[in-house]
């Protein structure tokens, strides 16, 4: 759901950045509120654990285009529950995409405010509400945490189809269409993944959660933080080999509605998706482009090896940027 730079006319994207910066200053103010030395290290692996669940891409069994699509998980709904707040999912998102754009290359940097509200913003807000809502109703974790997942991601979706139909890139109809449907079968598994290990959190380690009165002594905290590197560091080292290399749904949305996926010739394809690509940018006049250091998530001239290396690099730098930035809000404190 990564919009690039070429989606959206430069008005549209100082539009968005401009939203995104007042919802940033409100997470820094709740950051600087409830932030303390003991949830440091937890931000850092949150984001640590959303940035590498969002390079396994997996195969979806439905496509406009031949081949196939694919989805993964944002996480935006399980950094807000776990925490306590939606604003949690705006802090932690925000550092998440700034980490995928500027050295990877995915996503816009022009465009980056518009994936921070869909992403960070909406999916934060209405996956904790619901979360929060439904599970005063029904008082069912799981299926509370499911449904809340489906939400933050189904509601992005649906916005990000509108804010690229205000800007030409796609026909409204067909693009809610497509990404609605796409999205709607996506979020099972974001609903899945966040209902899992909401699961395993408040079963492994309860003393977590926002909402728990427990204090979690130094050694445990430190067991439970080192799991959670080893579990993004091992999704990182997978992801290159068990990644569907199928586009993503807004990908797909794209190349179906423009024609530009052959499948049956790389070449074919690479000229295709250059002239829809070409097309876009005559429609929004946004001939920005960002050549990140690792793009595409790889070192170049190392194949597999190098995809794996250029993930851990990104692993290691949103460790490094989550437990920075939270540790000098915690001082403050």
């Amino acid at each position: 759901m990564h919009i690039p730079d070429a989606f959206l006319p430069l008005t549209h994207g100082l539009v968005y950045w401009i939203i995104a910066l007042v919802f940033i200053v409100l997470a820094l103010r709740w950051a600087k509120s409830e932030m303390s030395d003991e949830k440091v290290p937890l931000v850092a692996v949150l984001a640590a654990g959303i940035f590498t669940i969002q390079t396994l891409n997996m195969a979806l069994p439905i496509s406009i285009v031949p081949g196939g699509v694919s989805g993964h998980v944002v996480g935006a709904a399980l950094a807000a529950i776990v925490l306590g707040s939606p604003y949690a999912a705006v802090f932690i998102m925000a550092m998440v995409l700034a980490v995928q754009a500027i050295i990877f290359g995915d996503g816009g940097i022009t465009v980056m405010g518009a994936n921070f509200i869909n992403m960070g913003v909406l999916g934060g807000f209405f996956g904790f509400y619901t979360y929060r809502s439904l599970h005063n109703l029904i008082n069912n974790q799981f299926a509370s945490a499911l449904i809340a997942g489906w939400v933050s991601l189904f509601i992005p979706a649906i916005a990000c189809a509108l804010e690229l139909a205000i800007a030409g890139t796609f026909p409204l109809t067909i693009g809610l269409i497509t990404m609605g449907v796409y999205h709607a079968i996506i979020g099972i598994i974001e609903g899945g993944a966040t209902a899992f290990a909401l699961s395993l959190i408040t079963t492994a380690r309860p003393d977590i959660m926002y909402h728990s009165t427990s204090i979690m002594k130094r050694k445990k905290r430190d067991a439970a933080i080192l799991a959670g590197i080893i579990i993004a560091l091992g999704i990182a080292i997978a992801a290159p080999f068990a990644a569907s290399t199928y586009p993503d749904g807004l990908e797909s949305a794209f190349y179906g509605i423009y024609g530009a996926k052959d499948f049956q010739s790389p070449v074919i394809e690479d000229t295709m998706a250059a002239t829809a690509e070409q097309a876009v940018i005559e429609k929004t006049g946004n001939e920005f482009s960002w050549t990140a250091p690792f793009q595409d998530y790889q070192i170049p001239g190392f194949d597999k090896m190098g995809e794996v290396g250029a993930i851990v690099i990104g692993l290691l730098s949103i460790v490094l940027v989550g437990y920075g930035v939270t540790k000098m809000i915690a001082r403050q404190k």
